[in-house]
């Protein structure tokens, strides 16, 4: 365990600035000094508070000459100055103090100037004290922890190495009922060994908006499958999780930006897909003309449908369609502040592309979690449901739960509220002698592999193969890359497989090749939308890997995603070709 009363352990220091990430800023930016896993080069990194959903920023680097780790502190200016950062660390030719505006290089400074040092505070060292018997009760190997308090409803925040990847953790509430919550990960340290895939995988259609942006060498625009804007009202989109009901397959999407409706824009979407499309020897999508509406939840537990509460994934059981999906966003200081199980009012669930004021209602049946599993991918294998999740946004492990369908059938068609235990959720806890343990408490649930900042993802047992897959995204500064990754497993709870690598979206996503690029490169660049301000002045990005479909072809595998683009805003189909012989 570490000396939880130093100043700082491990490679980082953590403070609040006086700086403001944006001129309407409320709150001062969280800032961060970083040892790199060299040793030598200790690095600035800042995160706005107001925005959950904004990761850290990689900034400058202070020295490359560091021999431990630095202290971080704000030296406030005189009147009429903003102040700026100052970092103390121990260099080559002894102690070093460095400063910087916080926009600009750091700079060499006097010993003595503009000292602010953090001082002792007796709670802060509590509150470290609280985490570290937190972490290491979960079997976490902490390296070092940091703390500091902030503005944000004077809540305190951490900074934790976790063998070798750093996490921000904050914590909410007081005495006897606080608890510590993994809010951000700064940097991925996952030193398992991955495989890179001969050949990446290719993108095959635009799902929505109307016309194909990717250009054609033959200079006609291609249709997408959908044509959602003429014949839905549907501009833009993401996600894309397919789900089977009743011999027919839909489409779940996400943040929807709906066609001259912009009192509707973030509201979600579904579409069904049909066998044949527009393209040859590709299926079609149909859009419902209006959203998705969630209902019943009461004024206690009120659900949100903003941006970032979204349909997760969802699950056919003797003839009624459940969906999970998020809610509360930015509650409590976070992203998706918690998942909630939903039941579809009429699991026909009838798909009407002019049907612009009959929204498709779902029931809330109750709070599914608010820690672990606010990310779920959904998987039905004979009467049980196995959910795989993770926690707070592209900073959870990857953890599981099931429950029996047919002891949890009667409670999923009652009208009362739903919790967890009324479903006999059970979640995995680890191994015993080989074979999975099982808790009843959602805090007992243990990490199925031990490097995670999850973010969506998306687990399907593929027969053909006798595995289940899983897709996910890769994590900030992972060693992997800017990355679409898979994992296979023949248990739900593994052992999983190292990753394979399966895109490099900035390499392949943004190629130099304007007929095989499909995310926006540069500023000038057509592949990109004009569907709201934020896409004005930024390039584009992927996320969201949902498993789409899987068939042999040969001795390949033919898997195919839907991923999503950022700029594009839309959905896209990618194909890879897996050797089965290396699965």
């Amino acid at each position: 365990m570490p000396d939880v009363e130093a100043a700082v352990i491990g490679p980082g220091s953590l403070i609040e600035s006086g700086l403001r990430p944006h001129r309407w800023s409320l709150r001062g930016r969280l800032e961060a000094v970083v040892l790199d896993p060299d040793g030598v080069s200790l690095w600035h990194y800042w995160r706005a508070q107001d925005r959950p959903d904004r990761p850290w920023v990689r900034a400058d680097p202070v020295t490359d000459q560091a021999l431990g780790p630095g202290v971080i502190s704000w030296s406030p200016g005189a009147s009429g100055r903003s102040g700026a950062l100052v970092v103390s660390v121990p260099g080559v030719d002894g102690p070093a103090r460095f400063r910087s505006s916080g926009s600009g290089p750091w700079q060499r400074s006097d010993p003595t100037d503009g000292r602010n040092e953090p001082e002792s505070d007796p709670l802060l060292s509590e509150a470290r004290t609280a985490l570290v018997r937190h972490l290491t009760g979960q079997g976490k190997d902490v390296r070092g922890i940091t703390v500091a308090r902030t503005s944000l409803g004077g809540r305190t925040q951490a900074l934790v190495d976790e063998a070798g990847s750093l996490f921000q953790y904050h914590r909410l509430g007081a005495g006897a009922e606080a608890r510590w919550i993994r809010l951000a990960c700064l940097r991925l340290a996952d030193p398992e060994p991955f495989t890179l895939e001969p050949i990446e995988s290719v993108r095959i259609a635009q799902v929505s908006g109307e016309t194909d942006l990717q250009p054609t060498p033959w200079g006609e625009p291609r249709p997408t499958l959908s044509s959602s804007v003429s014949v839905s009202g549907v501009l833009g989109t993401d996600l894309g999780v397919r789900v089977e009901h009743a011999g027919r397959s839909f489409l779940l999407c996400g943040d929807t930006h709906w066609h001259r409706r912009p009192w509707l824009s973030t509201r979600d979407a579904i579409a069904e897909i049909t066998p044949q499309g527009p393209l040859a020897g590709l299926p079609g999508v149909r859009f419902h003309g209006s959203p998705l509406k969630l209902t019943g939840a009461g004024l206690r537990e009120r659900v949100t449908m903003r941006e970032y509460d979204v349909p997760l994934d969802g699950f056919s059981h003797d003839g009624e369609f459940y969906g999970f999906f998020t809610s509360n966003h930015f509650a409590a200081g976070q992203v998706m502040g918690r998942s909630v199980l939903a039941r579809a009012e009429d699991p026909s669930l009838p798909i009407g592309p002019s049907w612009r004021r009959r929204p498709l209602r779902f029931r809330v049946l109750g709070t599914f979690s608010r820690e672990a599993f606010l990310n779920v991918s959904v998987q039905v294998v004979g009467r049980q449901l196995w959910i795989w999740g993770s926690g707070p946004y592209r900073a959870g492990d990857l953890s599981l739960a099931v429950l029996d369908l047919d002891v949890a059938g009667p409670a999923l068609r009652a009208s009362r509220r739903l919790r967890p235990s009324d479903l006999g959720v059970r979640y995995w806890a680890g191994q015993r002698d080989g074979e999975p343990v099982w808790s009843a408490q959602e805090a007992e649930a243990r990490p199925l592999v031990a490097h995670g900042a999850f973010g969506e993802l998306s687990v399907r047992w593929v027969p053909d193969v006798e595995r289940f897959l899983l897709l996910a995204g890769a994590g900030p500064e992972d060693p992997i890359g800017p990355a679409v990754t898979l994992r296979t497993a023949r248990n739900p709870w593994g052992p999983w497989s190292p990753r394979r690598r399966l895109l490099d979206w900035v390499t392949t996503g943004m190629a130099p090749d304007p007929f095989s690029r499909f995310i926006r490169a540069s500023l000038d660049d057509p592949i990109a939308d004009r569907i709201f301000g934020a896409q004005a002045g930024v390039t584009g990005a992927a996320y969201a890997p949902y498993f789409f479909d899987a068939a042999p072809d040969g001795e390949d595998l033919r898997l195919r995603y839907t991923l999503s683009t950022w700029n594009p805003y839309q959905v896209v189909l990618m194909q890879h070709r897996l050797d089965v012989a290396t699965l």
